[in-house]
């Protein structure tokens, strides 16, 4: 077919039908001869994503003498002939007569070419998402493909991510711009179209959003628990339900939940102008109330200086070296991730005991001790990735960071600003890798971010069953733990108080929780059911002495007595309470017990 201008008024009707328009489109300027070899010159590169544009950018024209009559808008950019060796390389950005420079399809599809006719639509108008290459293909598929804007940040060097349908109509010339952003690639592109006619809204999102933090049955401290997830195709907005009900609508990839101690189950739907989509698999997480008081420092900074960095599924390593004789329990990081602000990643912490030296290619040598993530602020600024709780012993851990949908910025070590230390740890810098325990490090390399942390020394675990019943003393005995949860450092003690002086007593645990009111004609509440065991000192009952408290250290590799048990391990949660002789107001035998401690074990 001969491709030539063609004014838009004199087309006629079966022009609409063989040219496979969308819905929403009235009619198009056809270009003819308006291609260009991509790049111009070399093989493409030369530039910076996103900052510095490559050096050999391809130019194509088309002059639109008329528009439609109605039409408002652009709603189809074509792109006739195109090829090119591999499609992650191109960005498409569109000028329209009055300069407004719009991007308005990204480097989708990574390895696959090029190869065919390409119309490119508004996001959720009938388009194939624009996405990775299809499975089992070389080549993306001849089609109508769903704007993209990749990883672009709208607004770098005058560029706008701009939605086809938000790009006015108008009369003049338009330009097309192919950016090459890597060496060792070339195609072109025969001519190029450009569509006008009416906007029509997007399609309701057909996709549950993917959730990412908290990990499914995580532990977490409260108040505030940060849910996010992916974000979810042609949603605008996001409600967030939690326990049955709609706590709050957001339209970004975050929200910060006001907990409270115990289980709670979220997910969330998208939603636009046309609907909402359906909501994701639920999730529920363990709120285990206000963390124990904070450590000297809270938190230890290295530094966000950036200044080099690697992409998706890159790891950094460094040590830890716990100083507090109890440990610390990690809550939070801050991390130096790339890319635009707004993207959901995901972060995973591996640790070993010992340094990192040495091991950063023995799998075997690491365990996978929690994954959470968060959302990008933007390069050089502090991204919170939420990750469920653990605990740390006293002495050197090494740790892997690796990071899945963004990268990780770094700082290039020189001696002088790879170690940092408070009065609870310390961290001493470390080493990058672009794939987790593959490739040879590099070295030196700094960790940009803040490890965030509480003491172990508070109150560990949280309570339940509260508060207990009233003894003689007017008072509601409480049973606290302190120490580590985690089951290797074998450091928890318990304590009961607030009981009768001078009376005896025992710890019981089992990994049900329930509720029996007076068991034997006590006067208080078991708060544990199923398979039942005793802990005692020496063998011997404990004895509350005159301050009403007693207290044991408990050796978690030890069976407790009474029932089937095996040693504590990482993983498993167990319920502890306390049961204490009490003297009734006549003299009588009386017998209470505390409230409930849930400790869960990593």
């Amino acid at each position: 077919m001969n491709r030539k201008l063609i004014a838009l008024a004199a087309l006629s009707a079966a022009t609409f039908t063989t040219t496979g328009l969308n819905a929403q489109t009235i009619g198009c300027t056809v270009g003819s001869g308006n291609g260009a070899v991509i790049p111009t010159t070399g093989t493409g590169g030369g530039g910076t994503f996103p900052g510095t544009f490559p050096t050999a950018p391809s130019f194509a024209t088309l002059n639109v003498a008329s528009l439609p009559t109605g039409a408002t808008v652009v709603t189809e950019v074509k792109l006739i002939g195109l090829t090119h060796t591999f499609a992650g390389d191109l960005q498409f950005v569109l000028t329209a007569p009055s300069g407004a420079t719009h991007n308005i399809f990204s480097r989708p599809f990574g390895s696959c070419d090029y190869s065919g006719d390409y119309t490119i639509v508004s996001a959720c108008t009938g388009g194939f998402p624009a996405g990775t290459c299809p499975t089992g293909l070389t080549v993306v598929p001849p089609g109508t493909y769903d704007q993209t804007f990749g990883a672009w940040p709208s607004g770098t060097n005058g560029v706008n991510n701009t939605g086809l349908s938000s790009i006015a109509a108008a009369t003049g010339i338009w330009t097309l711009t192919i950016y090459d952003w890597a060496a060792a690639d070339i195609g072109a592109l025969t001519s190029f179209d450009v569509c006008f006619g009416n906007p029509v809204a997007p399609a309701a999102p057909t996709a549950a959003p993917a959730l990412t933090t908290p990990a499914a049955n995580a532990a977490v401290f409260g108040p505030t628990v940060n849910l996010v997830w992916a974000s979810s195709a042609c949603a605008t907005s996001y409600d967030v339900q939690v326990d049955g009900m709609v706590v709050g609508n957001t339209t970004g990839n975050t929200f910060a939940y006001a907990s409270s101690q115990g289980s709670h189950t979220w997910t969330v739907r998208g939603i636009n102008a046309s609907g909402m989509g359906p909501y994701a698999a639920p999730r529920t997480f363990n709120d285990l109330g206000v963390p124990a008081a904070p450590c000297t420092g809270q938190n230890l900074t290295t530094l966000f200086a950036g200044g080099n960095g690697l992409g998706t599924n890159s790891a950094v390593f460094f040590d830890v070296d716990v100083l507090n004789p109890a440990g610390i329990t990690v809550s939070q990081f801050d991390t130096n991730a790339t890319g635009n602000a707004g993207l959901a990643f995901t972060l995973e912490v591996w640790t070993k005991p010992g340094t990192y030296v040495g091991s950063q290619q023995n799998a075997a040598a690491w365990t996978l001790t929690a994954t959470g993530g968060g959302v990008t602020t933007g390069t050089g600024t502090p991204s919170l990735a939420e990750v469920p709780d653990f605990a740390l012993p006293m002495g050197i851990t090494g740790f892997a960071l690796r990071i899945i949908g963004a990268g990780h910025t770094y700082t290039n070590g020189n001696g002088a600003n790879q170690f940092y230390a408070n009065s609870d740890l310390s961290i001493t810098l470390g080493q990058s890798v672009a794939a987790l325990f593959t490739g040879t490090p590099i070295n030196p390399r700094v960790w940009n971010g803040t490890l965030r942390y509480n003491c172990a020394g508070g109150s560990l675990g949280s309570s339940y069953c509260g508060p207990a019943v009233a003894n003689t003393t007017g008072n509601s005995a409480v049973l606290t733990a302190t120490g580590s949860a985690m089951a290797a450092a074998n450091n928890v003690t318990l304590t009961a108080s607030a009981m009768p002086t001078n009376q005896f007593g025992f710890f019981l645990t089992s990994m049900s929780q329930g509720l029996i009111m007076n068991p034997g004609g006590s006067q208080g509440n078991l708060c544990l059911v199923g398979t039942i065991g005793r802990y005692v000192r020496m063998g011997q009952i404990m004895n509350a002495g005159a301050g009403g408290t007693f207290s044991l250290a408990l050796n978690l590799t030890q069976t407790p007595a009474g029932g089937v048990f095996v040693a504590i391990g990482a993983g498993e949660t167990w319920n502890f309470q306390a049961w204490f002789r009490d003297i009734g107001p006549m003299g009588q035998p009386w017998s209470n017990f505390t409230d409930g401690r849930s400790i869960l074990f990593n």
